[in-house]
């Protein structure tokens, strides 16, 4: 069967990516970003050529199980089924501080990935300054969506986890139960309802994150 270019035509494919660039807010201690001309037309180069210097972590990315010392799986054994997922978007966007299994309960029926729109949503894109407010899961949320075997798990912030919240207990429920997270989307502009969500981190060996490109492929549009 060919695929053809109506079936994934651009007005059904939304990008959920932040784009890498100066004055990202970046997780405090991993500031660092910086794009290197390395060679350049205009200096007598044959082409352009650039480096980037940044923490795997930072705008949109995943991380892996070994992220957290859960397993040695890492970023490039990331199974495509996870990558490659129909998706729910829901709209938490009236939760504050802490998302907690309430919020979650009766929402995940019949889906295998999950993306948590909050009040959050925009703000990296919006080049606004590290926000330690930002919602995230709490404990019970974590393990509600190990209970209903969800596989992908992505966030419009930093992180799933509070800031600095001690041991880490979300990130290490998640991701010793394998479930994928994706975090720093941005989900502004999009409706909460039923999506193919395709989600493809670097493929670094060895890495316990990386940076990636989603998308979002509309079937009602």
């Amino acid at each position: 069967m060919i695929l053809s270019l109506e079936t994934f035509s651009p007005d059904r494919i939304i990008d959920i990516s932040v784009t890498l660039r100066q004055g990202l807010a970046c997780w405090p201690g991993e500031e660092y970003w910086q794009l290197e001309s390395t060679q350049q037309i205009a200096k007598g180069g044959s082409c352009n050529l650039s480096r980037a210097t940044m923490s795997l972590h930072m705008g949109t990315h995943v991380d892996a199980p070994w992220h957290f010392g859960e397993g040695d799986r890492t970023v490039e054994a990331i199974p495509l089924s996870q990558l490659v997922i129909g998706a729910r978007v829901l709209d938490l966007t009236h939760v504050e501080a802490a998302i907690g299994r309430s919020d979650l309960e009766g929402k995940l029926d019949g889906i295998q990935a999950v993306l948590l729109k909050t009040s959050d949503s925009g703000r990296l894109e919006a080049l606004e300054p590290f926000n330690r407010d930002f919602v995230h899961l709490d404990e019970s949320a974590a393990e509600y969506l190990v209970e209903q075997n969800i596989s992908t798990v992505g966030i419009d912030y930093l992180s799933v986890e509070g800031y600095h919240v001690e041991n880490a207990p979300v990130h290490h429920r998640l991701l010793g139960a394998e479930v994928l997270i994706v975090e720093g989307l941005d989900l502004s502009g999009v409706e909460a309802r039923d999506y193919l969500l395709v989600v493809l981190p670097l493929k670094i060996e060895g890495a316990d994150g990386a940076p990636a490109r989603a998308i979002l492929i509309d079937s009602d549009r």
